[in-house]
């Protein structure tokens, strides 16, 4: 174990042991070690013996085509184009196009209700905490929105020099540093919570393979993940910004999605119609694919994951919910 804490312990070993292991037939025991360096003794986890295979099974959907996906009421709106999807619990919040800007949807009667107005609707952009702190692109007025649970603004995150266009927004630190992803700068924006911004992340990327490249960005206790549609592939960076490892090289046709779930299981929706790119650090170099409704499949705008549950919005069939299986598992 020591020798093991020794080799964690310098970043820089870390890089190159993950660039070396790529094409290595020792790629999952590799990438079993890399895991180990970086989690928790009680982070969630995959079951014992587990592998990359998800099944994803249909538990609801909303505004599917030809499907109602609200409770007729005096301020309920009907869903169009679900644009971009996060969600915690029973609630679930939509950026639709219909609106025109973010609703929030109860899972358990099929309500939609307006929250917030957006005059550029097409966005993936939105986040939402555990305390039910929203953030959404806001793409007309180049920022970030936060708004409370009832769609009242508290802040908004804006600086035309570190975010002139912004595309997608996470959180890190538990809660205490906001990650901004800007598709003009291909930067990644830092904010203290509680602050001012406080720096900088940096793709890694060439100036012409970032070109236009961020499509989204997802966040887990000890990684921030970049979706770069230039090259194809997953970037993962410690949160220092380091770069640990790509995923998905080779593998991905035009990605357009990304969720990251408690575990490190990555989803990507892409271009190929035989479902969502599954892969994960801890089976390292390897990945799979779990299976969805081809017309599902290629209408996908936005993917987020809370506990166990797959959101899917894919725009104008609107939005899914699918079980994850294997489930993460608690310590």
């Amino acid at each position: 174990m020591s020798g093991l804490k020794s080799f964690c312990s310098k970043p820089d070993h870390l890089g190159r042991f993950a660039v070396l292991v790529r094409m290595s037939f020792l790629a999952v025991i590799a990438g079993r070690l890399l895991s180990a360096c970086v989690t928790d003794p009680g982070a969630v986890s995959l079951p014992m013996n587990a592998g990359i295979d998800v099944t994803l099974t249909p538990l609801s959907s909303f505004g599917a085509a030809g499907t109602p996906a609200m409770i007729p009421g005096e301020k309920s709106i009907q869903l169009g184009y679900a644009a971009a999807i996060a969600a915690t619990g029973n609630a679930i919040f939509v950026v639709d196009a219909a609106a025109p800007g973010l609703v929030r949807l109860d899972e358990a009667s099929g309500e939609v209700r307006l929250l917030y107005e957006l005059r550029d609707t097409n966005t993936s952009g939105l986040h939402v905490s555990r305390d039910m702190i929203i953030q959404v692109v806001d793409r007309y007025n180049r920022a970030v929105i936060e708004l409370d649970q009832s769609g009242w603004e508290r802040r908004r995150f804006s600086d035309r020099r570190l975010i002139p266009a912004p595309v997608d927004v996470t959180q890190t630190n538990w809660g205490s540093t906001i990650l901004i992803a800007d598709e003009l700068s291909h930067r990644l924006a830092m904010f203290d919570s509680m602050s001012n911004p406080t720096g900088l992340f940096t793709t890694t990327l060439s100036p012409v393979a970032a070109a236009a490249s961020i499509k989204a960005v997802a966040a887990t206790e000890n990684f921030v993940f970049v979706l770069d549609g230039a090259s194809g592939e997953v970037i993962q960076l410690d949160l220092g910004g380091r770069l640990f490892g790509t995923h998905g090289e080779d593998a991905l046709l035009a990605p357009v999605a990304l969720a990251v779930d408690e575990c490190q299981r990555i989803f990507v929706a892409d271009g190929h119609s035989d479902g969502l790119f599954v892969t994960s650090p801890e089976f390292y170099g390897s990945n799979t694919r779990a299976s969805l409704p081809p017309e599902v499949t290629t209408a996908i705008t936005d993917l987020w994951v809370d506990n166990n549950s797959l959101y899917v919005a894919a725009g104008n069939l609107g939005v899914y919910v699918m079980a994850i299986d294997p489930p993460c598992m608690a310590p």
